[in-house]
């Protein structure tokens, strides 16, 4: 045993030895708490990067997301809807000050064109290309929705925290914060009332979609829609949605996705509201392009 010793070469009393094996178990435990921390921050970065490249289906390599909120539109059959997407994201990007990424679904089997994309890039649009989702029952289906069940792919997503859906054929005049942080009150996803054949109608517009992504969600969905189902197939994704949410769905508000509809067959509710108070105004029938 090596005994410690004193530079004048006296031995070190109980106290001093004492004193000084406290500080070497301190040094320990100092040493072994950093390597400790260092280890939990080196895990906590792998988990994140595995999130973000793991937690969505975009199957090309250049879509990094960056935000906790994805507000996204998707453009597939009609390259017409590209000036709607264009206009729709510069109001977005004017308006909404709660940081988020600004992304358009793109079928792989139908990509737009090199022009479209410069033009959509200009305005901070993100590319996210994904698989085709076949409709159940084509033959049923309105010939220009026929790829709209790809929506379904926001539901696994989740890189993101909140996903806001916007159709292109949308206009966005207003800040649209408080709907990105609106509390959905313990349902699945956030629409609005519809109104067909000039009528209120009990299902959705799903044209806005406001909903938390979960990946076990979009499985279920994805089942459900090869399941069998019934729904009203010519309405593609909406018909779907309205199927399986008819009894888990909040109301966002008529000023958070304003149907021209009702301008035309309903136009003393439409009245009733200040077009400066409208958030978002949704083209569905004549288109402004």
């Amino acid at each position: 045993m090596t005994v410690v010793r004193r530079k004048r070469g006296g031995r070190l009393n109980l106290v001093q030895l004492f004193i000084i094996i406290t500080l070497f178990c301190y040094g320990c435990y100092l040493c072994t708490f950093a390597l400790s921390l260092k280890q939990k921050n080196a895990d906590r970065s792998s988990i994140l990067a595995s999130a973000s490249k793991g937690s969505h289906h975009c199957i090309n390599e250049d879509f990094v997301p960056e935000q906790k909120v994805g507000i996204w539109t998707m453009l597939s059959d009609n390259p017409d809807y590209i000036l709607g997407a264009a206009k729709m994201g510069k109001g977005v990007q004017e308006h909404t000050k709660t940081p988020h990424d600004l992304i358009v679904m793109e079928i792989e089997s139908k990509p737009l064109s090199k022009e479209s994309w410069v033009k959509l890039s200009s305005i901070g649009f993100k590319k996210c290309v994904v698989k085709s989702i076949p409709p159940p029952d084509p033959k049923k289906t309105r010939r220009d929705l026929l790829e709209k069940f790809g929506v379904l792919h926001v539901w696994a997503m989740t890189v993101y925290h909140t996903i806001l859906f916007i159709d292109a054929d949308t206009f966005v005049q207003n800040s649209l914060d408080s709907l990105i942080h609106m509390d959905l009150e313990g349902k699945t996803i956030g629409v609005t009332k519809d109104i067909r054949e000039r009528k209120w109608v009990e299902t959705f517009n799903s044209g806005v979609l406001l909903l938390h992504p979960r990946e076990k969600e979009f499985d279920r969905l994805y089942s459900l829609l090869y399941s069998g189902l019934e729904f009203d197939f010519i309405m593609s994704d909406q018909g779907f949605l309205n199927e399986v949410y008819k009894d888990d769905w909040k109301e966002i508000g008529f000023v958070n996705n304003a149907n021209l509809a009702l301008y035309r067959f309903q136009r003393e509710f439409w009245d009733k509201h200040k077009l400066e108070d409208i958030n978002i105004i949704h083209y569905t029938m004549q288109k402004p392009w």
